[in-house]
């Protein structure tokens, strides 16, 4: 056994044990609240309740989308504001009509679900996470 006779000994290397576990736990926690606060909450694939479409959001401001009757996928940027809940989209492809695919949306995270709403005309379109 570690330290057999010494009780003093045990007593500081059991403390340290206890010092050092305590200070990872801390910080693994504050870690994973700072991720859970911060972290953009659309980060992900999402795919369409009605057309069966495949939403892909990165974290570094892209967005694809893939029509799910095998058409080329459309390459966009986007922006979000989690603080008002605003997805803003912007078509980069030049094959792409104005109004297909850029514009402003509300968004509604809930559990597996997405709710974008179009600011202008109120439509909305429904994803579930992949």
């Amino acid at each position: 056994m570690i330290l057999k006779d010494n009780e003093e000994k045990r007593s500081t290397l059991w403390r340290t044990v206890l010092t050092v576990s305590s200070v990872l736990i801390v910080i693994i926690a504050a870690f994973f609240i700072v991720k859970l606060f911060t972290g953009n909450p659309l980060v992900g694939t999402w795919v369409s309740e009605d057309s069966g479409d495949v939403l892909e959001i990165r974290d570094n401001g892209e967005l694809t989308v893939t029509p799910s009757d095998g058409g080329e996928p459309v390459e966009a940027g986007c922006t979000v504001d989690t603080k008002t809940k605003v997805l803003n989209v912007q078509t980069e492809s030049s094959g792409v009509s104005e109004g297909e695919l850029s514009g402003t949306y509300n968004y509604n995270v809930e559990q597996d679900m997405l709710t974008l709403t179009e600011r202008e005309y109120g439509d909305q379109l429904v994803f579930v996470r992949q």
